[in-house]
């Protein structure tokens, strides 16, 4: 049976409600039905508890969502691995690659709110630069780093898009990651000429 809720402070019953345990609970739901299954109200509804309960440990819509992308994306980095920029560059991005297919929601908020980068998403992003600077000639107007995370995240979203039945594979991914790495030892790739306009 579900309370009644009262609008106002948290009820008694909400004192063994944290912020971790929101977390734990909102995270699968954003992952499995979306951004509409987060709002207070539903997440209230799932942990019987009232939307003020819910707001008053997390704050906003938005710090809500902050925390369920630190989350997912907590320790992605781990322990660089790849003694060459190639091979640091093609670790960072599998990573990544392997956390955002799990949480393909997550990257969703993120496009829609650049505002939710966690820290975690500001050092891979930073890291991708460092390599792909060191690969591309200094990578002016980091064209190779927006081209590595663009096919990123669409490999991420193609694969999802069919659920289980997605023939798109990690190996798939890291194929087209490989191919672009070996352009860019044989200097295929080159950024535009300064004086080019967009």
């Amino acid at each position: 049976m579900v309370r009644k809720k009262t609008p106002g402070r948290p009820s008694k019953g909400a004192d063994a409600l944290s912020r971790k345990h929101i977390i734990a609970v909102a995270a699968p739901l954003l992952q499995q039905k979306g951004l509409e299954a987060v709002s207070f109200r539903r997440l209230a509804e799932n942990l019987g508890v009232s939307a003020m309960a819910i707001k008053y440990h997390m704050g906003s819509q938005r710090e809500l969502l902050f925390a369920l992308v630190e989350h997912s994306f907590r320790d992605t980095l781990g322990t660089i691995k790849g003694k060459s920029p190639a091979e640091r560059l093609r670790h960072v991005l599998s990573m990544y690659c392997t956390r955002a297919l799990e949480h393909p929601n997550a990257v969703r908020c993120i496009l829609n709110d650049a505002s939710l980068m966690s820290q975690e998403i500001v050092e891979i992003t930073e890291e991708i630069r460092k390599c792909t600077q060191l690969l591309n000639n200094g990578d002016p107007k980091d064209v190779m780093l927006n081209l590595l995370v663009d096919y990123t995240h669409g490999f991420v979203f193609s694969a999802v898009a069919t659920g289980s039945d997605t023939c798109l594979t990690q190996e798939d991914y890291l194929r087209s990651i490989d191919w672009t790495l070996s352009l860019c030892r044989d200097r295929k790739i080159s950024t535009p000429s300064s004086s080019r306009h967009y």
